[in-house]
């Protein structure tokens, strides 16, 4: 164990139809936005549940706040919040009557109740559908509920299974924006998503899984940062057809490219530069250099280098 605010160490969870889950470790310090990503049956679901206590280990060990989820879940539930996948409320219910019915189960009542539901209303953007029936609200608006129903009591920590699912794009918006303003009130946040550009965006730190393991961990920025895969440079040019194959594989370093109408892509093996050849070489050519510009690496690259390896890069 490494010491982090949220921790799992060599959790396994073994189901009785034989499925295998694990062995997972991911450690989140307190503050910060942590993104568990991965498709479908990867293993998400499981190590949240497990978090909070829904589920138990079959080996390994998990601490929240240290807290342990199987013997403390009654202490861990008070200072955690939690929002399901695909959230379903009663439809006849309004979003005021789900936020109070909530805080009631938390022990909330009077003016101390009064406040928190009108501050989950106003955090998750709810105001003016308070009385609104929820079975109206659209997919985005009912994860919005589902994050202020898990706000209500002002939790310390927020585990929030895939509180994206299915949303249209302003309603992740909304979300980002709900997001980050719980992150400057201090919350520690870890939310499931396969939605990779959302979580370049949001997170802070990163746990890809794949196939029942997290098969790579670290701060987004610093994992973007790396030059794993060689550079990669984009070009624009004017007269594409001078560009041929030969051209481009007689460049020192070129490990592949691609041409697609007046775009160049180029990628050159770890450690070498070759921009400043490109640009040279393209312009010699008369293919008539327009740009060229470094290509960001994207969570989205490097999860599918690490699939391909299968190992971490």
């Amino acid at each position: 164990m490494t010491g982090g605010f949220i921790e799992v160490d060599q959790l396994l969870k073994k189901y009785r139809d034989g499925v295998l889950v694990g062995p997972i470790s991911l450690s989140s310090p307190r503050g910060v936005i942590y993104g568990l990503v991965g498709p479908n049956g990867s293993g998400k679901t499981t190590t949240i549940r497990c978090m909070l206590g829904l589920q138990k280990p079959s080996k390994g060990h998990v601490r929240v706040a240290g807290l342990d989820p199987a013997s403390e879940s009654k202490k861990l539930m008070q200072i955690t919040g939690y929002s399901q996948e695909l959230p379903s409320f009663p439809p006849f219910l309004t979003a005021k009557d789900i936020l109070t019915t909530t805080g009631k189960l938390k022990g909330l009542s009077g003016e101390e109740l009064r406040r928190e539901v009108s501050k989950a209303l106003d955090i998750s953007g709810l105001v003016s559908h308070a009385g609104r029936r929820v079975g109206s609200f659209s997919k985005g608006m009912l994860q919005r509920l589902a994050v202020a129903q898990a706000i209500i009591g002002d939790p310390e920590i927020l585990i929030l299974d895939e509180p994206m699912l299915g949303v249209d794009p302003a309603a992740r918006v909304q979300m980002r924006e709900i997001f980050m303003e719980l992150k400057r009130a201090g919350k520690t946040i870890l939310f499931s998503s396969h939605e990779l550009y959302e979580l370049e965006r949001l997170a802070d730190m990163v746990g890809m899984m794949y196939q029942g393991r997290v098969m790579v961990e670290g701060w987004v920025k610093e994992l973007l940062s790396q030059d794993a895969g060689g550079l990669k440079v984009e070009a624009e040019v004017l007269r594409p057809s001078l560009i041929t194959p030969q051209l481009i594989q007689s460049l020192k370093g070129v490990q592949d490219f691609q041409m697609n109408g007046t775009i160049l892509r180029v990628r050159f093996a770890e450690g070498l530069d070759g921009r400043e050849t490109l640009a040279a070489t393209l312009v010699k050519s008369g293919a008539g250099l327009v740009r060229l510009q470094t290509v960001n690496r994207t969570l989205e690259d490097l999860f599918m280098e690490v699939v391909m390896k299968g190992v971490k890069p």
